[in-house]
C-alpha cells in the first residue's frame, strides 16, 4: 500500500468522506433529476421534496449514498483500507436509516 494510502486509512477519514458524499450526490441528484423539467423546480423545493414526504423522496435519497457505494468499493476491494471503511460503512448505515425512517 502506498504512504498515501496509509496515512488515510483512518476511521476519522472514513466518517468525514461518509458525510461528504452524500452531500454531493444530494447536489448531483438534484442537477441530474431537475435538468429539463418544466416548471423550473428550485433548490429549496427540491430539498423540501427529498425531506417532505412527497412521492420521489425515496429516489432523492437513495440516489444520494450512490457515492458511498463507490467509495466502499474502491477503499474496501481495490485499496484495502480497512480503517477507512469502517468509518464510511458506519455512516452510511446512519444514514440508511434515517432514509428508511423518513420512507415510511
Amino acid at each position: 500500500m502506498s504512504e498515501r494510502l496509509k496515512k488515510i486509512d483512518k476511521l476519522q477519514w472514513g466518517i468525514v468522506i461518509g458525510v461528504v458524499l452524500p452531500i454531493i450526490g444530494f447536489l448531483i441528484s438534484y442537477v441530474i433529476k431537475t435538468w429539463g423539467v418544466y416548471p423550473v423546480i428550485g433548490f429549496n423545493d427540491y430539498v423540501r421534496m427529498a425531506f417532505g414526504g412527497s412521492q420521489h423522496q425515496q429516489d432523492i435519497l437513495i440516489f444520494s449514498l450512490i457515492p458511498n457505494l463507490f467509495m466502499f468499493y474502491f477503499s474496501n476491494f481495490r485499496w484495502r483500507l480497512n480503517e477507512f471503511t469502517k468509518g464510511l460503512v458506519g455512516v452510511t448505515v446512519l444514514c440508511l436509516i434515517v432514509v428508511i425512517i423518513l420512507t415510511l
